[in-house]
């Protein structure tokens, strides 16, 4: 790889200084380094979505990049700051559900980050620890020598499920246009029907095929596939969350007939 490319993903919102105060830090440490914002835009605390948005933002960035997460880094105990390499990435952030929700069991090596060395004070996690560490990793000191091998605390968000004729998903994440993800991707899907027509029926709004592009998603809402690889339920034009009612969380039935 040539110039390091470190990227950020946090709830800081777009009126705080925190960006510009992370990026000089970087960019005052790791010579020729690129900053990428991944979002600032994340709803505080929400880890659920903050997963959602690292797994599909990031996967595509070339080997030892450097991935610093700050959502909920408040450090305490049993919720330490760790580093997680995956297929060749680095992910710096607080263990404090997290990463279970992002890696669960597709997961290397997991080392917790001994921040004494980084700072005197460590209030803001990606400044005082993530940092120094992103520089470290970026100049080849082996993530062993950072701390110690630990593994991943908090629950993993539960997978859709299928019971009978229903497949039981959730709604994962909802974008700023109001686009509805679910937990179940197209060849999950397509694997379960097998051919057969299915229905799903959400607060009188009734979706029974999939469309191949958000134009096709009019008038009403649609069953799309997003760039993902999720299924997305879409109106265009508009905002399917509003339109249908539905939230983060939500169980979401697809009936196969």
């Amino acid at each position: 790889m040539g110039s390091p490319i470190v990227t950020l993903t946090t709830d800081w919102g777009e009126s705080s200084f925190f960006a510009g105060m992370v990026k000089g830090r970087l960019y005052s440490t790791i010579p020729d380094v690129r900053v990428v914002d991944i979002t600032h835009g994340l709803k505080k605390y929400d880890l659920i979505a903050a997963s959602f948005v690292v797994k599909n933002g990031c996967k595509d960035f070339p080997q030892g990049t450097v991935h610093i997460v700050d959502v909920l880094s408040e450090e305490k105990e049993g919720q330490g700051f760790v580093v997680v390499q995956s297929n060749g990435q680095y992910y710096v952030c607080t263990n404090n559900g997290l990463p279970n929700i992002l890696f669960g069991e597709e997961r290397g090596k997991v080392v917790e980050i001994e921040p004494y060395w980084a700072s005197s004070a460590y209030n803001f996690a990606a400044y005082d620890v993530f940092c120094p560490v992103a520089a470290k990793i970026v100049n080849g000191t082996p993530i062993e020598e950072l701390g110690k091998v630990v593994d991943l605390s908090g629950a993993m968000l539960p997978t859709y499920m299928v019971m009978g004729n229903i497949i039981k998903t959730h709604v994962r994440h909802i974008d700023s246009y109001g686009n509805v993800y679910l937990n179940i991707t197209y060849d999950e899907l397509m694997g379960h029907l097998k051919g057969r027509t299915f229905k799903m029926n959400i607060r009188g709004a009734e979706i029974n095929d999939i469309k191949v592009a958000y134009a096709e998603c009019k008038p009403k809402a649609a069953l799309t596939i997003s760039s993902t690889g999720y299924m997305e339920i879409a109106v265009y034009e508009a905002s399917a969350a509003d339109v249908l009612g539905v939230k983060i969380g939500d169980l979401l039935n697809i009936n196969i007939n």
